[in-house]
């Protein structure tokens, strides 16, 4: 199994780093590079790489930025000269951070981590389509997951976990990753805000720009500063409410 990447450098002997690098595991296959973050926008969106080799400083904006913007968000490792930037690199999940210049042994390590991941994805995504035609055969066609909204994918670390909406306090944006809020713990979801807004309709509100709320698991909504709320979640913490967003709650819990 051919597992895609891309290289996204502004610096041409860095990306030829790497390239070469790349070539001694002819399992994974270069699908195209970049050499600034508007760049790597394109090329991520247009070639949906597995693996992506991600610089953090670069024109246009920072390698974080990228993961910002980009609705396909691949692996990453991080290759970079700065160490300052690991913990960050690490909140978004990457597999691996790499100093300049790069060894050949500590690439084949970076290499081994992302090979894993990668293929523990595809094989959780088998078991998904797997059950939904499952679904299908019994009678849970589109119109059944219009009425119902059917369980959420969403990852911790290489496990893929179905998370029951009613379980999911509620869904955040931070940076360019979404996360399920559960009694649980935090996990990722590959998907956008906008995207689980649309479908759990009617069960979840979007009580700020980066946060969308289970109406079912609203407990208090205190007054806050400057006109604003605070919605009140038992067992999760608080969330947000603007004076805007706060007038759209009132016609769903008139107070």
């Amino acid at each position: 199994m051919k597992r895609r990447c891309v290289v996204i450098d502004d610096e041409k002997p860095a990306r030829d780093r790497v390239k070469r690098l790349l070539a001694a595991h002819p399992e994974f296959e270069l699908a195209g590079e970049a050499a600034d973050a508007e760049a790597a926008v394109r090329l991520i969106e247009e070639t949906r790489p597995d693996l992506c080799f991600l610089d953090v400083q670069m024109p246009a904006g920072t390698g974080f930025d990228v993961l910002q913007r980009v609705r396909h968000v691949p692996h990453v490792i991080f290759v970079t000269a700065y160490d300052r930037y690991a913990v960050p690199a690490f909140e978004v999940r990457s597999i691996d951070y790499l100093l300049k210049p790069v060894g050949r042994e500590r690439f084949a390590q970076a290499l081994e981590r992302a090979r894993e991941q990668i293929d523990g994805a595809g094989s959780a995504r088998r078991i998904l389509d797997e059950l939904d035609a499952l679904r299908r055969m019994v009678g849970e066609g589109p119109g059944a997951a219009a009425s119902r909204p059917g369980r959420i994918s969403a990852r911790s670390g290489p496990r893929v976990l179905l998370l029951d909406p009613d379980e999911i306090v509620w869904f955040e944006a931070d940076d360019a990753l979404v996360f399920a809020r559960t009694a649980a713990g935090r996990f990722l979801v590959e998907r956008t805000l906008s995207e689980l807004e649309r479908q759990l309709a009617g069960r979840f509100f979007r009580a700020h720009r980066s946060r969308l709320v289970n109406l079912g698991r609203i407990a208090e909504i205190r007054p806050a500063d400057a006109g604003a709320y605070t919605i009140v979640c038992p067992g999760a913490g608080t969330v947000p409410l603007s004076r805007r967003r706060a007038r759209l709650l009132r016609e769903i819990f008139p107070w």
